[in-house]
This record gives C-alpha cells, sequence and structure tokens, in this order.
C-alpha cells in the first residue's frame, strides 16, 4: 500500500514538473524568437512573433528596426524569472535577458487562430531625474516613428502632411498660414538634418507629455509633443543652432508673427482698412493708416515676402525683413498679452519702414502718410489764416517766432499771399532723419515744406521758395513782417508801451520816452506799413535788417537792429512823391511834430534840442551859444520790461 501511495506521490511531481516546463517553454520560446528577430533585422519576422496592435504602432515604417536599435532592448539567452497569467490568451513574463541578465517585463498574448504566444508590449526599467521608471517600449517606438514623421513632413514641406503631425494652437494657427509662408517656415525648421540612420533622438516622456531632442549639423531640433487620444503630436518645435540668423525659439511663435505679416499685407494690399485695423496697432493705425493713402506706398504681396524673408525677434518685439522691387522693407511688430489665461497671445504690426536706394534713406508709413497730412492741413490752414490749425502743426520755434507773435486784428492782413495761392499739389517727399522735406507746388510756384520731428511728430519748421528780394526762408519774412504790421497796430493804437518794447535805443530816446502818444504827421504812417512787401534784406553779421514796403512813390522802408539778440525798429523811411529827396525820417518827421506841438510831450521830459537847417553856417560866423542838453541817465538806454 505504500509503495503505491509513494509512486503516485512522485508521478504527480514529475507531471508538475512537465507542465511547469512546457509553460515556460513557451514564453522562452516567444521572448527568444522577438529577440531573434530584432538581431537578424527581419521586420517580417518581427511582425510576425508581436501583436497586430504592437506591429501597427511601433513596427509601421521601414526604419522601425533603427528605432528599435535607439532603444538598446537586451536579447540572447533569456530566463524566465517570474509568470503571472491575466487571462487565458494573455500573460505578464518577467525575464532576464542578454549576457547582463536584465530583467524586463515582457506581455505576451496568445494568436486565437494558430495558438502562438507572441509579443504585445515590453517594459524597461529607466532612470528619470533619480527615479527608476517602466517605458513601454510600444509607446517609446511609436513616440520615436513620429517624430521620424514629423521630420520627414517638414522636410518635404508637404502641407497636408505638416499639419498631420501638429496639433492644438500650433496646427491651428498653421492651418491659417499663407502656403508660401508655411513652405518657408518648414525649410527653416528642417534645416540640414543628419541622415536617418545617424538620428538619436533623446526623448523625455512624463505621462501623455514628451520632449524629443534630436541632432541637427549645426545644432539640435527641440519638439514638443502631447499624446492626444493614443496619438503623439507636435505642440511646438524650437531649432537650437550654432549658426547666427538659423535659431528659432518657437515655431509656433514665429507662425503667429508670419500669420499677422502675412493677414497684414492681403489687407494693405486690397487697401481693406476695416481688415487692416485688425492686425494694426491702434496707435499705427490712427496715426497713419487710417487716413493715408495706401498707393502712395507700395507694399510686397504676401507670397512674394514669403520668398526671402528674415524674421529678428528680441523679447516682445520683433522685426520681418524683406524685399520688394529690390528695395528693403521691415515690418515690425509688437506682442500683446492679455491678463487671461485662456485668451492667447497676439502679435500686431506697429510700424512699416521702407528703405530707399540702397539703403541710404528710410522712411516710414507713419513718416509719409502723417506728412502728407500735416503739409495739406498746413497750406489750408494757410489759405483759411487758422491761426489755432497753424500754431498746432507748428514746431515750437516756427510758432514762438511767427504765430503767437500775430495781433488778432492782425490775422487776415497776414502777408501769405504768395503761398496761399490755389491749386496746392505735393510733388515729392525726402526723409533725413528729423528733418523732412516736402516739395510741392502752389498755383505756378514752386514750395518746400520744412518738417522737423518733434517729440514723436513731425511739425512744420519753415517754407522755402525763391523770391527776387527777400529771404529763401517764410519763417524768417513772416518773423519780420509781423513785426512791422505789429508796430503799424501799436501806432495806430497810441500803445507808446510797445512801441518802446520794440524800438531801438535810439529811436526810444528821441521819441517815445518822451510822448504819451504818437506825434501827428502829415503821412499816415500805420497805413504805409501794411503796404506789400517788395523787398527783405537781413543781415545777421552786420545786425541790420531792411525791409521795403510799398513803392518809391508811396511807401516805407523799415530799418531794423539787432539789439540784445533782437531785431528792433530803428527807423522808418517814408517814400512820398511830394518831397525832393523822396525819403523822410520817421524818427525826424516825429521829433518835428513834437516841437510844434509840445502838448504831445510828458510835462515831466526835458526835450533834446534837434535843428533842421539847409543853411550853411559861416565859418567866420560867431558861434551859436551852446544850448544846454541834460545828461541822460543809464536808465534810458535799457530795454523797457516786458508787460506782465
Amino acid at each position: 500500500m505504500m509503495l503505491k501511495n509513494g509512486f503516485s506521490l512522485v508521478s504527480c511531481l514529475f507531471l508538475l514538473t512537465l507542465t511547469t516546463g512546457c509553460a515556460s517553454l513557451v514564453e522562452v520560446t516567444a521572448i527568444e524568437q522577438f529577440s531573434k528577430a530584432i538581431e537578424s533585422g527581419d521586420l517580417k519576422s518581427l511582425k510576425h512573433h508581436t501583436t497586430m496592435k504592437f506591429s501597427k504602432v511601433a513596427l509601421r515604417d521601414e526604419t522601425s528596426l533603427d528605432d528599435l536599435k535607439i532603444l538598446k532592448i537586451p536579447t540572447g539567452e533569456t530566463t524566465i524569472v517570474e509568470i503571472t497569467d491575466i487571462s487565458e490568451n494573455h500573460k505578464k513574463v518577467v525575464a532576464e535577458v542578454g549576457k547582463n541578465k536584465k530583467k524586463l517585463l515582457y506581455e505576451l498574448k496568445r494568436v486565437t487562430k494558430t495558438g502562438e504566444w507572441v509579443v504585445d508590449d515590453i517594459y524597461i526599467k529607466q532612470k528619470q531625474q533619480n527615479l527608476t521608471v517602466m517605458k513601454s517600449v510600444t509607446e517609446q517606438m511609436d513616440l520615436l516613428l513620429t517624430v521620424r514623421e514629423f521630420v520627414s513632413a517638414w522636410e518635404k514641406g508637404n502641407r497636408d502632411d505638416i499639419l498631420g503631425t501638429t496639433d492644438g494652437d500650433f496646427k491651428e494657427t498653421l492651418q491659417q498660414l499663407h502656403p508660401a509662408f508655411l513652405a518657408k517656415l518648414s525649410q527653416k525648421v528642417a534645416g540640414e538634418s543628419k541622415s536617418s540612420k545617424k538620428r538619436r533622438p533623446d526623448a523625455q516622456l512624463d505621462k501623455n507629455i514628451a520632449i524629443i531632442r534630436l541632432p541637427r549639423r549645426s545644432g539640435e531640433m527641440v519638439i514638443s509633443m502631447k499624446l492626444q487620444d493614443g496619438k503623439w503630436k507636435a505642440t511646438d518645435v524650437a531649432v537650437e543652432s550654432k549658426v547666427d540668423g538659423n535659431h528659432i525659439s518657437s515655431a509656433k511663435k514665429q507662425a503667429k508673427m508670419l500669420l499677422a505679416v502675412s493677414n497684414f499685407l492681403d489687407a494693405y494690399n486690397k487697401n481693406d482698412k476695416a481688415e487692416l485695423e485688425k492686425y494694426s496697432a491702434s496707435q499705427f493705425f490712427n496715426g497713419s493708416l487710417d487716413f493715408g493713402d495706401l498707393k502712395l506706398a507700395a507694399l510686397p504681396q504676401s507670397h512674394a515676402a514669403a520668398a526671402d524673408y528674415e524674421l529678428r525677434i528680441e523679447n516682445n518685439l520683433a522685426n520681418f525683413v524683406t524685399h520688394n522691387d529690390g528695395k528693403m522693407v521691415n515690418l515690425s511688430l509688437v506682442k500683446l498679452e492679455s491678463d487671461e489665461i485662456d485668451v492667447p497671445e497676439k502679435y500686431l504690426i506697429e510700424e512699416v519702414t521702407l528703405f530707399q536706394e540702397q539703403g541710404n534713406q528710410q522712411i516710414t508709413l507713419t513718416s509719409l502718410f502723417s506728412t502728407r497730412a500735416t503739409t495739406m492741413v498746413f497750406s489750408d490752414a494757410l489759405s483759411k489764416r487758422d491761426m489755432k490749425i497753424l500754431d498746432f502743426s507748428s514746431t515750437p520755434d516756427f510758432s514762438k517766432r511767427v504765430w503767437k507773435q500775430v495781433e488778432p486784428q492782425l490775422v487776415s492782413q497776414l502777408p501769405l499771399d504768395e503761398i496761399t495761392e490755389p491749386g496746392f499739389e505735393i510733388l515729392d517727399i525726402q526723409f533725413n532723419g528729423a528733418i523732412t522735406k516736402v516739395s510741392a507746388r502752389q498755383g505756378n510756384l514752386p514750395v518746400t515744406y520744412i518738417l522737423r520731428e518733434h517729440l514723436g511728430q513731425l511739425l512744420v519748421d519753415d517754407i522755402e521758395l525763391d523770391l527776387k528780394g527777400r529771404p529763401s526762408s517764410v519763417k524768417a519774412t513772416l518773423e519780420m513782417m509781423v513785426q512791422v504790421q505789429n508796430y503799424a497796430f501799436s501806432m495806430h493804437e497810441q500803445n507808446i508801451r510797445n512801441l518802446q518794447r520794440h524800438s531801438s535805443r535810439d529811436f526810444n530816446e528821441l521819441v517815445w520816452r518822451q510822448v504819451d502818444q504818437v506825434p501827428q504827421t502829415s503821412f499816415n504812417i500805420p497805413e504805409l506799413l501794411m503796404s506789400d512787401l517788395a523787398s527783405l534784406e537781413i543781415n545777421e553779421n552786420a545786425g541790420y535788417s531792411r525791409i521795403q514796403l510799398g513803392s518809391a512813390q508811396r511807401g516805407a522802408t523799415v530799418l531794423f537792429k539787432k539789439q540784445q539778440g533782437q531785431y528792433v525798429v530803428d527807423d522808418i523811411m517814408i517814400h512820398s512823391d511830394t518831397v525832393a529827396s523822396n525819403y523822410l525820417s520817421t524818427k525826424k518827421e516825429l521829433r518835428m511834430s513834437m516841437a510844434a506841438n509840445a502838448g504831445t510831450l510828458k510835462q515831466s521830459t526835458v526835450q533834446a534840442t534837434y535843428t533842421i537847417s539847409n543853411e550853411t553856417v559861416p565859418e567866420s560866423s560867431a558861434a551859436p551859444q551852446a544850448v544846454s542838453i541834460p545828461e541822460i541817465q543809464p536808465t534810458a538806454f535799457e530795454l523797457p520790461q516786458q508787460e506782465p
């Protein structure tokens, strides 16, 4: 009986051992067949010994074997360590493989039709940031193959293939991008990559996010990917290049910039200002494009701009440089960021610069359009004598020397006839730094407006025209003429204080400091001073100026003297054909009137003796008794104080 029981126990142990051995043999066979296929590089055999899922994901490309080598999956002698049955057709097997006996976790599944066990996935221990994690070969292979597909698509530049490798905001931006810009961007991103066999991507995975670094000839490509619905898609790509100008910090950002440029150029060339406003910074649009004639400055079409461009990025600013008819064009972009998390960043065009004649001259659209607008407005204001507009659109120097000096009652009589003839036309604009010259025609008269930049604005600083007998500067001419007209107005209004302020020391000494009102003469001096300008001479070196008004028969010549840095009236020579000499000194005429009408003198004033005679005193004649002239105090030679 004991013999029979002993035989039964031995038989059971033998059967159990045989069963276990057969089971281990099945797993070892499946794993070793997989390993041999990798070693031999037999893709067909490898697909035969793996599940359909593994083949479709990890072996979907001819280059799959190269990527499997990158993963360095151990092959060779296999020792089963542990088997876990998940189901009748699914096992998890821990095995030691190769000479180093590296432990791997295999998932095996049985093929229903043949009953053969094949590899469904492999998990390899990897160290990542001081942690040991199990990485699925299927996931890694899927990622590596996706990277190759991404690079291949961008190298070939096929639009559909490129869009198929991207997702999210990146894909949405690329979809809107002009085909020519997308093709050019793909060239810049792909660059000159190493051959497929030499690429060794370095992938860092974290759940559904991956960063892949792929070597290039002059640097490396860094691709950001995200696992979406079981597929890896690129959300951005950067190019770190050792060659200047080839560095791309973010292809997604560059695509957004190029989209802004493309949309701007399309709207500009269609003269669609409603669309143009969407892609322009508000200050640029309102201060230039909104009122500008876009036909005055041609910009390239989008496809032409994309053919050859350079994008220079610095922080939130960027410059898109391209060419149009051989001339360089620069579009300046600015990035607008929203405080709201869900609102994506936006790029707008804030200026366009046109480079002329080999880059020696450059103009901005703001300068071009505002120059024309300012010049047209200024010309119209001159015709209307609109002092507010003239003052607003002039430089501080022009305004201070001319417009702010005009008496309100004399605005309508400003001597502007030559530069207000009907028919104003701008012929040419030349930009030179802060100064802009606008060549125009006023009727039949050529004129040049000089505009100067002041606090970011172009303002009229002067007008130049060529007229005989006067300076080319309208500012200098008007400055003197306004002073003459104001002088006439002060005489008419009996404003002795203003007359003192704008007269020389000698004129004040002989006349204005001695009277309370303007002495009467036989000539209407204010009326003569309002005569038309005949000629104007300014001698800065000698410090004098002379203005001829009216004609030789009826008019006046105003003599100015420079005193303490400003021109003041020293005398007014009256033109009259009623006197033998045709010229009379206003100072003398006023003195004679003062002598004849003592009532015009101030009561406290001692009149200086002033004798006019045509008789010659003989040398033998007794000398006349000396006339006592009181000593003039220093205060009589000082300029009167300005009105408070």
